[in-house]
Protein backbone atom coordinates (compact mmCIF):
# COMPACT_ATOMS: atom_id res chain seq x y z
CA UNK A 1 0.00 0.00 0.00
CA UNK A 2 0.92 3.45 -1.08
CA UNK A 3 1.80 5.66 1.92
CA UNK A 4 -0.59 8.50 0.94
CA UNK A 5 -3.31 6.41 0.10
CA UNK A 6 -4.39 5.00 2.85
CA UNK A 7 -4.78 8.47 4.47
CA UNK A 8 -6.59 9.85 1.10
CA UNK A 9 -8.94 6.87 1.22
CA UNK A 10 -9.54 6.60 4.80
CA UNK A 11 -10.72 11.17 4.48
CA UNK A 12 -13.39 9.86 1.97
CA UNK A 13 -14.66 7.48 3.56
CA UNK A 14 -14.53 9.27 7.05
CA UNK A 15 -16.95 11.97 5.19
CA UNK A 16 -18.99 9.20 4.06
CA UNK A 17 -19.04 7.60 7.28
CA UNK A 18 -19.90 11.03 9.22
CA UNK A 19 -22.32 12.36 6.73
CA UNK A 20 -24.23 9.93 5.47
CA UNK A 21 -24.04 7.30 8.34
CA UNK A 22 -22.67 4.70 5.42
CA UNK A 23 -22.02 1.25 7.01
CA UNK A 24 -20.01 0.20 3.87
CA UNK A 25 -17.64 3.04 4.66
CA UNK A 26 -16.92 1.87 8.02
CA UNK A 27 -16.69 -1.32 6.67
CA UNK A 28 -14.35 -0.49 3.80
CA UNK A 29 -12.09 1.80 7.03
CA UNK A 30 -12.07 -1.72 9.29
CA UNK A 31 -10.28 -3.14 6.19
CA UNK A 32 -7.92 -0.70 5.88
CA UNK A 33 -6.65 -0.06 8.91
CA UNK A 34 -7.50 -3.52 11.18
CA UNK A 35 -4.06 -4.78 10.18
CA UNK A 36 -2.72 -1.45 11.80
CA UNK A 37 -4.37 -2.00 14.90
CA UNK A 38 -3.14 -5.54 14.93
CA UNK A 39 -0.04 -4.23 14.48
CA UNK A 40 0.42 -1.23 16.91
CA UNK A 41 -1.15 -3.80 19.43
CA UNK A 42 1.09 -6.65 18.96
CA UNK A 43 3.85 -4.50 19.24
CA UNK A 44 3.27 -3.51 22.31
CA UNK A 45 1.55 -6.13 23.99
CA UNK A 46 3.45 -8.66 22.52
CA UNK A 47 0.66 -11.46 22.81
CA UNK A 48 -1.25 -12.26 19.63
CA UNK A 49 -4.28 -12.99 21.48
CA UNK A 50 -4.14 -9.64 23.63
CA UNK A 51 -3.45 -7.57 20.09
CA UNK A 52 -6.46 -9.09 18.57
CA UNK A 53 -8.35 -8.13 21.78
CA UNK A 54 -7.39 -5.00 21.98
CA UNK A 55 -7.73 -4.81 17.74
CA UNK A 56 -11.41 -5.54 18.38
CA UNK A 57 -11.58 -3.13 21.50
CA UNK A 58 -9.94 -0.13 19.72
CA UNK A 59 -12.56 -0.81 16.43
CA UNK A 60 -15.71 -0.53 18.68
CA UNK A 61 -13.79 3.18 20.01
CA UNK A 62 -13.56 3.86 16.64
CA UNK A 63 -17.31 3.16 15.67
CA UNK A 64 -18.29 4.79 18.81
CA UNK A 65 -16.34 7.65 18.53
CA UNK A 66 -15.90 8.08 14.58
CA UNK A 67 -18.08 11.74 15.15
CA UNK A 68 -15.90 12.91 17.58
CA UNK A 69 -12.83 12.92 15.14
CA UNK A 70 -12.77 16.78 14.30
CA UNK A 71 -9.78 15.81 11.39
CA UNK A 72 -7.05 17.74 13.22
CA UNK A 73 -4.78 14.75 12.32
CA UNK A 74 -4.19 11.90 10.21
CA UNK A 75 -6.86 9.32 10.84
CA UNK A 76 -4.64 7.04 11.26
CA UNK A 77 -2.68 8.97 13.59
CA UNK A 78 -6.36 9.64 15.80
CA UNK A 79 -6.49 5.39 15.40
CA UNK A 80 -3.06 4.71 16.54
CA UNK A 81 -3.13 6.81 19.68
CA UNK A 82 -6.12 5.18 20.75
CA UNK A 83 -4.55 1.91 19.94
CA UNK A 84 -1.43 2.59 22.43
CA UNK A 85 -4.12 4.18 25.25
CA UNK A 86 -6.24 1.13 24.89
CA UNK A 87 -3.18 -1.47 24.74
CA UNK A 88 -1.95 0.82 28.28
CA UNK A 89 -4.59 0.52 29.71
CA UNK A 90 -4.82 -3.25 29.20
CA UNK A 91 -1.38 -3.73 30.43
CA UNK A 92 -2.25 -1.55 33.62
CA UNK A 93 -5.15 -3.90 34.28
CA UNK A 94 -3.49 -7.56 34.04
CA UNK A 95 -0.96 -5.80 36.12
CA UNK A 96 -3.21 -4.97 39.26
CA UNK A 97 -5.53 -8.37 38.35
CA UNK A 98 -3.01 -10.91 39.51
CA UNK A 99 -2.52 -8.49 42.65
CA UNK A 100 -6.52 -8.79 43.09
CA UNK A 101 -6.87 -12.51 42.26
CA UNK A 102 -3.69 -13.50 45.31
CA UNK A 103 -5.80 -10.59 47.59
CA UNK A 104 -8.91 -12.59 46.80
CA UNK A 105 -7.29 -16.25 47.18
CA UNK A 106 -5.85 -15.53 50.56
CA UNK A 107 -8.87 -13.87 52.21
CA UNK A 108 -10.34 -17.37 51.37
CA UNK A 109 -7.68 -19.74 52.42
CA UNK A 110 -6.33 -17.80 55.14
CA UNK A 111 -2.94 -18.00 53.77
CA UNK A 112 -0.13 -15.75 52.11
CA UNK A 113 -0.08 -16.45 48.31
CA UNK A 114 3.52 -15.43 47.01
CA UNK A 115 3.45 -12.57 44.20
CA UNK A 116 5.35 -14.27 41.51
CA UNK A 117 4.93 -11.72 38.63
CA UNK A 118 7.93 -10.62 37.15
CA UNK A 119 8.63 -6.82 38.23
CA UNK A 120 11.16 -6.50 35.70
CA UNK A 121 9.60 -6.73 32.38
CA UNK A 122 7.65 -4.33 32.51
CA UNK A 123 6.01 -3.65 28.66
CA UNK A 124 4.35 -0.34 29.87
CA UNK A 125 7.66 1.49 30.77
CA UNK A 126 9.65 -0.24 28.13
CA UNK A 127 7.65 1.12 25.28
CA UNK A 128 7.43 4.62 27.05
CA UNK A 129 11.39 4.66 27.56
CA UNK A 130 11.47 3.88 23.88
CA UNK A 131 8.89 6.65 22.67
CA UNK A 132 10.69 8.95 25.05
CA UNK A 133 13.96 8.38 23.79
CA UNK A 134 13.00 8.43 20.48
CA UNK A 135 11.61 11.81 20.96
CA UNK A 136 14.79 13.12 22.26
CA UNK A 137 17.06 11.70 19.66
CA UNK A 138 14.70 13.63 16.98
CA UNK A 139 16.33 17.13 17.95
CA UNK A 140 19.73 15.95 17.58
CA UNK A 141 21.64 16.87 14.67
CA UNK A 142 21.37 13.79 11.74
CA UNK A 143 25.10 13.79 12.86
CA UNK A 144 25.52 13.37 16.58
CA UNK A 145 22.76 10.57 16.33
CA UNK A 146 25.04 8.47 14.22
CA UNK A 147 27.64 9.50 16.35
CA UNK A 148 25.48 7.89 19.23
CA UNK A 149 24.48 4.54 16.98
CA UNK A 150 27.61 3.76 15.93
CA UNK A 151 28.86 4.28 19.31
CA UNK A 152 26.18 2.12 21.37
CA UNK A 153 24.29 -0.39 18.85
CA UNK A 154 27.47 -0.74 16.66
CA UNK A 155 29.77 -0.98 19.33
CA UNK A 156 32.72 1.63 17.93
CA UNK A 157 35.20 3.37 20.13
CA UNK A 158 35.97 6.46 20.85
CA UNK A 159 38.87 6.53 18.65
CA UNK A 160 37.63 4.62 15.88
CA UNK A 161 34.70 7.56 16.14
CA UNK A 162 36.97 10.23 16.27
CA UNK A 163 39.28 8.61 13.22
CA UNK A 164 35.86 8.12 11.19
CA UNK A 165 34.76 12.00 11.50
CA UNK A 166 38.38 13.59 11.77
CA UNK A 167 38.41 15.01 14.92
CA UNK A 168 40.60 14.24 18.04
CA UNK A 169 39.08 11.97 20.95
CA UNK A 170 38.45 14.82 23.43
CA UNK A 171 36.64 17.29 20.72
CA UNK A 172 34.59 13.71 19.99
CA UNK A 173 33.80 13.45 23.78
CA UNK A 174 32.57 17.26 24.43
CA UNK A 175 30.20 16.12 21.16
CA UNK A 176 29.05 13.33 23.03
CA UNK A 177 28.74 15.45 26.33
CA UNK A 178 27.21 18.22 24.63
CA UNK A 179 24.59 15.42 22.97
CA UNK A 180 23.74 14.05 26.02
CA UNK A 181 23.18 17.52 27.78
CA UNK A 182 21.05 18.72 24.87
CA UNK A 183 18.90 14.78 25.43
CA UNK A 184 18.66 15.26 28.71
CA UNK A 185 17.16 18.66 28.23
CA UNK A 186 15.32 17.59 25.76
CA UNK A 187 13.51 14.58 27.78
CA UNK A 188 13.38 16.80 30.78
CA UNK A 189 11.11 18.71 28.90
CA UNK A 190 9.13 15.81 27.76
CA UNK A 191 8.82 14.13 31.14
Amino acid sequence: MNSGKPDVEAERLLIEVTRYDSSEALADLVRIFSPKIYNWSLNILKNHADAQDNTQNVLCKMYLNIHQFKGRSHFSTWLCRMTINEALMKIRRSRSEPAALGALKAESEDECVPDTTDRHANPEQQYLAKELVAKAFLGLHPSLTRLFVRHKAEGWTQRELAEEIGVSVPALKARIFSAREQMQARLHGLW
